[in-house]
C-alpha cells in the first residue's frame, strides 16, 4: 500500500473536473519498488476527472518515469522508460458494466466505491505496464560473457546412449 495515500471521492472528482499532478519517489510505491531491480528515481503522474454529455464519469491517467528493472538475459540493471496513458470509465459499485463497453479498446472500466486512493491506482497502472521479461537489446547470457563453453550436465547421458564398438 502507498504510505501517504491520496484518497478522493472518485465520482465527485470527475464531476468537479479535478486534476492532480505530482511527482513521487518510486521507493514510496512499496509493491512497485519490490518488483524492481533498484527503486531509484521517481514517477511523474497526472489524474484528471471529467464527466461527459451522457453523464459518464471518467479519469484520464498519465504516468511517466524511468524504472530500473532486471534484464532477464544478463541479470544486470536495465533502465526502462515507463509511459502510461489510460482513460478509465468509473462504474459505481453495484452497477453492472455494459457488455458493449467492455469490448472497447480505447479505455478500461474501473469499479469504484466512495473512496479511491489515486496513489494505489497509479501504482497498479505502473505494475501492469512492467515488461514480463525485460532484456537489453545488446547483451549476452551470463554463460556466454566469459567466452568459454561449459559442458552440458547431460553430456554423460549422451555417451551412455551411443553403442560401443
Amino acid at each position: 500500500m502507498s504510505p501517504q495515500g491520496l484518497v478522493v471521492d472518485p465520482l465527485r472528482f470527475a464531476v468537479e473536473g479535478a486534476t492532480v499532478a505530482q511527482s513521487r519517489p518510486v521507493v514510496g510505491f512499496e509493491r512497485l519498488a519490490d518488483a524492481l531491480f533498484d527503486p531509484a528515481g521517481s514517477l511523474t503522474f497526472s489524474v484528471r476527472g471529467s464527466r461527459d454529455r451522457d453523464g459518464k464519469h471518467w479519469l484520464a491517467l498519465a504516468v511517466a518515469g524511468t524504472l530500473t528493472v532486471q534484464c532477464q538475459r544478463c541479470l544486470e540493471a536495465l533502465d526502462w522508460a515507463l509511459q502510461v496513458d489510460n482513460r478509465l470509465l468509473l462504474v459505481p459499485e453495484g452497477r453492472e458494466m455494459p457488455e458493449e463497453e467492455l469490448q472497447e479498446d480505447g479505455w478500461d472500466c474501473l469499479p469504484v466505491g466512495p473512496r479511491l486512493d489515486l496513489l494505489e491506482l497509479i501504482e497498479d497502472e505502473a505494475l501492469l505496464a512492467l515488461p514480463f521479461a525485460p532484456r537489453h537489446d545488446d547483451c549476452c547470457a551470463p554463460s556466454m560473457v566469459g567466452g568459454g563453453g561449459t559442458t552440458s550436465p547431460f553430456a554423460g547421458l549422451a555417451r551412455l546412449r551411443k553403442p560401443e564398438g
